[in-house]
């Protein structure tokens, strides 16, 4: 299919993705319903369903579980285990230093996997011939979004291992962000940037374009749902009660999709689950109609990561912790950046999440943007790393779990 073109791409949205992001993080920053973010709909929009028992919810989890797991699925070749690795002075002015990311991320892969050598380290996850989608996370662009020097190192790890260029795909769903972090042809010429979905302008009207994309065969499906009216988010291509899959992960690479996939979360503070890491990174950029998922976020976005197209293919979780977002997320906010100066790797998307959990949590406190006394009731609040323990999906409070430190010079 051809694509539209740039001028199409940056068409007149009404209420794009940012503009959502942004209002319903305010709303539920207020302590407001997810459905209030709404409320500068024009006159006439139907209202939004009142919010439901998150607990309540019938979905078909069930599903996920009809296809046995492989060793690859997760939490991995490495359950409970993340490595963490820190390098004072790996960003000048919130920029990272050229070099630093790539000199981290072969630290933290031989910490996880205890090999001398990054490139049998990156062997233990892939193989050459296989087809491989690096997934990242680019809200906030330059501000808190992944950075492109961890993209880089990504890039350059998977070909010292005998990944070929052509075999990589480095996607995400739109294109404004995605071309504002990290555009291949400019610097890894035959990495292809792929996209999921866009917009164009079509007889005066928004339009969204790539629904051949998604696999309407594979779905996650729950009984919660937005009026079809608000169909003009990019996110949500269709109303109904139903989450399609992309093809890039219901297929294999001989059929046109990917093999195994590199996740690449930020580490950021969300409005909602509190953390916007590796597996929100994942459920909330995999499926379509996923604005419904802010009603039951904890369960949302654990319950898609348990489908196999992604429990079976994300092998491998690199958390861009080189600047770190402790307030006001998911979108940019600048006055709640800092230099956390870290790198994150870890099989085990759970763990990592854990992990950053408590980094981000003791800096809120820290702050003074949260009282310490407080601690205890954001986490009971903020359950859904404990739903996706409970999914099999990694370790969350089962066990302790095992942080390897890597401080660098």
């Amino acid at each position: 299919m051809k694509r539209p073109s740039q001028t199409a791409q940056q068409g007149q949205r009404g209420l794009d993705r940012r503009g959502f992001l942004t209002t319903t993080g305010a709303a539920l920053a207020a302590g407001l319903l997810p459905g209030k973010a709404f409320a500068q709909e024009p006159a006439g929009k139907p209202a939004q369903p009142p919010r439901p028992d998150p607990l309540s919810i019938k979905s078909n989890v069930h599903v996920a579980f009809c296809q046995p797991k492989s060793p690859w699925s997760m939490p991995g070749l490495y359950p409970g285990v993340v490595a963490e690795v820190h390098q004072p002075g790996a960003l000048q002015n919130l920029k990272p230093v050229p070099g630093a990311a790539k000199r981290m991320l072969a630290a933290g892969l031989c910490a996880l996997t205890g090999d001398k050598d990054p490139r049998d380290a990156w062997r233990s996850f892939v193989t050459p011939g296989e087809r491989i989608g690096i997934k990242f996370n680019p809200v906030g662009h330059k501000v808190s979004g992944v950075t492109w020097d961890v993209i880089g190192a990504v890039v350059d790890g998977l070909e010292s291992a005998g990944i070929a260029r052509k075999d990589m795909r480095v996607w995400h769903r739109f294109n404004d962000e995605h071309a504002q972090t990290y555009t291949p042809e400019l610097v890894h010429p035959g990495v292809e940037a792929y996209l999921l979905n866009w917009f164009i302008v079509k007889d005066g009207k928004n339009t969204p374009g790539g629904f051949e994309r998604w696999d309407e065969s594979v779905f996650y499906e729950a009984d919660v749902s937005l009026p079809d009216e608000q169909n003009y988010l990019e996110e949500m291509f269709h109303g109904g009660t139903r989450s399609y899959f992309p093809r890039i992960l219901t297929h294999h690479g001989k059929d046109g999709g990917v093999d195994k996939v590199i996740n690449i979360p930020a580490f950021k503070h969300h409005g909602g689950p509190f953390i916007t890491m590796a597996l929100k990174n994942l459920a909330f950029g995999v499926t379509t109609n996923c604005p419904r998922g802010h009603f039951f976020i904890e369960r949302y976005i654990s319950e898609v990561c348990a489908f196999p197209p992604v429990r079976d293919k994300v092998v491998l979780n690199i958390m861009d912790g080189l600047r770190g977002q402790y307030d006001r997320g998911p979108v940019p906010a600048p006055q709640f950046v800092w230099p956390l100066e870290r790198l994150y790797v870890a099989s085990d998307p759970v763990a990592m999440d854990s992990v950053g959990f408590e980094v981000l949590l003791a800096k809120q406190i820290e702050a003074g943007r949260l009282p310490a006394a407080k601690a205890e009731e954001v986490r009971k609040k903020h359950y859904g790393l404990a739903v996706a323990e409970n999914l099999g999906l990694g370790v969350h409070k089962a066990r302790p779990i095992e942080v390897r430190p890597v401080e660098l010079g």
